[in-house]
């Protein structure tokens, strides 16, 4: 949830999309995420969107959930500039498929969901690194957990631990450092490993 929720400020920074809280859950059939253009979170005199995430295709990796965060934040972003990108029964548009190549996705369309189907290019993952990392780590300590308690495959042993200026630790693939060059939000320092 932090990672997820720590991404989606980073995308929203660098997009101006609207504030919205991340949830994640299982019960959502065949659906990896969902906008919600309602408002129904509240935070004083601030009412914001939801954004779900299904935690059911996790299995698919870091950059499949990336594009799900992608393609639901566009959502936000036809919301917030009165974009009708979705029809009433979810049908995908051209102006919706314009918002999410905006970002870098690669959009393709589908019978019955229109432009919908989502893919995160090469370069879409180098534009969103540090985003991409951030969940990365997080579906990496995930399998830790996993492991721990019986639950799972077990965590890739393949996996180092870099570490940033402050001392905090991360643990990812050494493509994965090689390719995103993670960058610490604390002190701003690169994650490093040890004596490479």
């Amino acid at each position: 949830m932090t990672a997820l929720e720590s991404a989606h400020a980073s995308i929203r920074e660098k997009t101006g999309a609207p504030r919205a809280t991340i949830l994640v859950t299982r019960k959502t059939g065949n659906v990896a995420g969902h906008f919600t253009p309602s408002t129904p979170w509240v935070a004083g005199e601030e009412k914001f969107h939801e954004i779900m995430i299904s935690a059911n295709y996790f299995t698919r990796g870091a950059r499949a959930v990336l594009g799900t965060l992608l393609h639901e934040t566009a959502h936000s972003l036809d919301l917030a500039n009165g974009i009708q990108g979705v029809t009433g029964d979810g049908y995908h548009n051209k102006k919706f498929k314009a918002t999410a190549e905006a970002l870098g996705l690669t959009i393709t369309q589908a019978r019955g969901i229109g432009w919908s189907v989502t893919e995160v290019s090469d370069e879409c993952a180098s534009r969103w690194s540090e985003e991409l990392a951030l969940i990365e780590n997080a579906l990496a300590l995930m399998a830790d957990a996993e492991a721990s308690t019986g639950k799972g495959k077990g965590r890739n042993k393949n996996l180092k631990v870099a570490e940033c200026g402050c001392g905090e630790k991360i643990r990812l693939s050494a493509k994965t450092l090689e390719k995103c060059a993670p960058l610490c939000q604390n002190c701003g320092q690169m994650f490093q490993v040890e004596g490479e």
